[in-house]
């Protein structure tokens, strides 16, 4: 399997009745890159305990995410990588979670939305936050607060849309990154965020466990950062 080129990033989906736990899906996964058996990978931890490959040594970084049924890693040629995978629950008291861990901004722009979509800008938000923590190697619980963004919506249909824009305000990310928002499923929302001075957009590709010929078709790109410069940590954090 070959590894992520410039500019590409690669997406394994599998459902969790397939596999028999997350950690063996990582392990399977990244053992068709460096071609050993999954028993011969080894792995590091950073102070927060996200896994780094630390043999073989390959130019790749992953991260892993899972929701109700479905798995998913991120595959990047070597850049700092986040992703998280969120069901769009309707039963959810989003508004009281905003409240807590949303910025004004954010909290203006979901109360302007009503019904299903108020639910859906939420988790935009909440996948976004969560990407870019996980990227950095952040605390969870320490950083959702002081982590924000501003989005504006897609154009047009959806087969046909024009993605909407991706602004980090505030951000654990210090230096040069990439977001990006994604639906993989009906009633899913799933985010990225690359430390990288590469723009993602067109270079995703969606391989669905166990098959390791990407899809047609990729997720669809709801939104997406330009390659920005500007995600320092602000002076407010």
């Amino acid at each position: 399997m070959s590894t992520p080129g410039e500019g590409e990033l690669h997406l394994w989906f599998c459902r969790r009745e397939l596999v028999a736990g997350s950690e063996p899906f990582q392990r399977e996964v990244l053992s068709r890159y460096a071609g050993v058996a999954p028993i011969d990978l080894n792995f590091a931890r950073g102070p927060h305990g996200k896994p780094a490959l630390s043999s073989p040594h390959l130019p790749i970084a992953f991260n892993l995410s899972n929701c109700r049924d479905q798995l998913v890693i991120a595959i990047s040629s070597g850049a700092a990588v986040g992703v998280d995978l969120e069901y769009c629950d309707p039963r959810r008291d989003v508004e009281k979670l905003a409240q807590r861990f949303f910025s004004a901004t954010e909290v203006l722009q979901m109360s302007a939305c009503a019904g299903a979509p108020k639910v859906d800008r939420f988790y935009d938000y909440w996948t976004l936050k969560e990407a870019a923590i996980k990227a950095t190697g952040g605390s969870l619980g320490r950083e959702l607060e002081s982590t924000s963004f501003g989005l504006t919506e897609a154009v047009g249909l959806a087969e046909e849309c024009t993605p909407g824009s991706i602004t980090a305000l505030t951000s654990p990310v210090e230096g040069t990154a990439w977001f990006g928002l994604l639906q993989p499923f009906e009633e899913y929302r799933l985010a990225i965020c690359c430390i990288a001075a590469d723009d993602f957009s067109a270079g995703i590709l969606q391989f669905d466990w166990p098959h390791d010929t990407p899809q047609m078709c990729p997720p669809r790109l709801l939104a997406t950062s330009s390659v920005d410069s500007k995600t320092a940590r602000s002076a407010s954090l």
